[in-house]
């Protein structure tokens, strides 16, 4: 059995497109913070930098807030290398 190539996150990319859907829904990071209940944007921020990636359950908000799948907010290193 040959080895699986399993997709790697790319944290960059994907806070990249968290800040364009941000844009394309006319969402604020302050606004992005209190629709998912944070006490700090702290997180949001480090997001869109590619510092931290969101948790699970933050992926599923986002999707519901985006209205887009989670799999439309993350992105691999694959992905980016297909443009």
């Amino acid at each position: 059995m040959g080895e699986v190539k399993l997709p790697i996150l790319d944290r960059t990319a994907t806070g990249e497109n968290i800040k364009r859907l941000m844009r394309l829904n006319h969402i604020t990071v302050s606004q992005l913070q209190m629709n998912l209940g944070m006490a700090s944007a702290t997180n949001v921020y480090k997001w869109c930098r590619g510092e931290i990636l969101p948790s699970a359950d933050r992926l599923l908000h986002l999707a519901l807030i985006f209205n887009c799948h989670i799999e439309d907010i993350l992105v691999t290193e694959k992905e980016r290398e297909n443009g």
